[in-house]
């Protein structure tokens, strides 16, 4: 991606030091998520982190369209998704499109609404 090039004296870190960092920080919530906690954990400068965070989710987000499609309403796929829902999630869940019984991002702390579905 272009975002991670430049034509200065300063070179940008790794891509893979730059995706750590932005995990590191999506992973975490509250205090451990700032850029301050994320410089130190990273051993780099808070400027330096804030850079990463923005040119990874550049990237990410210049593919959204490439990788995220949303069905018709009407769809076979569809109605074989609110099947789903209705037999696998929690009633507080049921009529939502884009929520799903768990989390794909390991959280530190047991959520205080529905912390037992994370949890257990």
């Amino acid at each position: 991606n272009i975002i991670f090039q430049n034509q200065s004296d300063n070179k940008q870190l790794p891509i893979a030091i730059q995706l750590t960092i932005f995990l590191n920080n999506a992973g975490h919530y509250g205090n451990a998520c700032s850029p301050e906690d994320v410089s130190q954990w990273a051993g780099a400068s808070i400027g330096t982190v804030i850079n990463c965070m923005h040119h990874v989710m550049a990237a990410i987000l210049e593919q959204h369209d490439k990788f995220i499609y949303i069905l018709p309403p009407h769809s076979k796929d569809m109605q074989h998704m609110w099947e789903f829902m209705a037999l696998w999630t929690c009633h507080s869940w049921r009529n939502e499109v884009f929520t799903v019984d768990g989390s794909a991002i390991n959280l530190s702390a047991k959520p205080s609404r529905y912390g037992e579905m994370f949890f257990n």
